[in-house]
């Protein structure tokens, strides 16, 4: 198995040479895929493969999909509706002495992120804006992390569909899962194989 040293330095060689075109398509999405037990050896190597990724000419745009959920979840217009009907549920639950199920709090939540495997504007609104950042750069790549923050609500095959036809500079994503096939990948390894990827995996 490829450390996650090697794993990066085949994704730079990928870089340097383009995207190949094949049946999963042509747009330079490549995926570092990882076990979730290197969650946190990743966050603490991002910065020397940005600087990596920097001294090979690249002009790195950065988009943490933690930061994107919680700034749209903080700023939600139905916001004050979700904590009070929380609080009210929680009361109900208490009283009954019957625990919490959050599937529907969850169910909530992932609809104000995306409906029908279409993004919501708040989400898509600054993936757009990132694009746009990457697109006035000659050399610009866009590196997304921190999928795990997407977790129960959508996957990051959602944003991929999203970001098709959108896509003129490469695109790294940092995936914690697990790789099945060629282009299967499990999403935190345990949900189901999902073939629906037209991306370049490494890993």
């Amino acid at each position: 198995m490829l450390s996650l040293k090697d794993k990066f330095e085949e994704l730079r060689l990928r870089l340097g040479a383009g995207r190949r075109l094949e049946s999963t398509g042509s747009e330079p999405i490549f995926y570092l895929v990882f076990p979730v037990s290197e969650i946190l050896d990743v966050k603490r190597q991002s910065k020397a493969w940005l600087a990596r990724l920097e001294h090979d000419g690249w002009q790195v745009v950065t988009l943490s999909l933690s930061d994107v959920v919680r700034t749209v979840f903080q700023n939600h217009r139905l916001r004050r509706i979700w904590l009070s009907s929380e609080k009210e549920l929680i009361a109900q639950v208490e009283s009954k002495g019957m625990p919490l199920d959050f599937r529907e709090i969850n169910k909530t939540l992932a609809k104000a992120l995306s409906d029908n495997s279409q993004l919501a504007p708040e989400l898509a609104g600054p993936i757009d804006a990132k694009l746009r950042e990457v697109d006035a750069l000659p050399r610009g790549l866009l590196l997304i992390s921190d999928l795990e923050a997407l977790h129960p609500y959508l996957r990051i095959n959602t944003i991929e569909a999203y970001m098709r036809g959108r896509i003129q500079r490469p695109v790294i994503v940092l995936y914690p899962g697990k790789r099945e096939g060629k282009t299967s990948l499990r999403f935190l390894e345990f949900y189901p194989a999902d073939p629906n990827y037209r991306s370049e995996h490494i890993g």
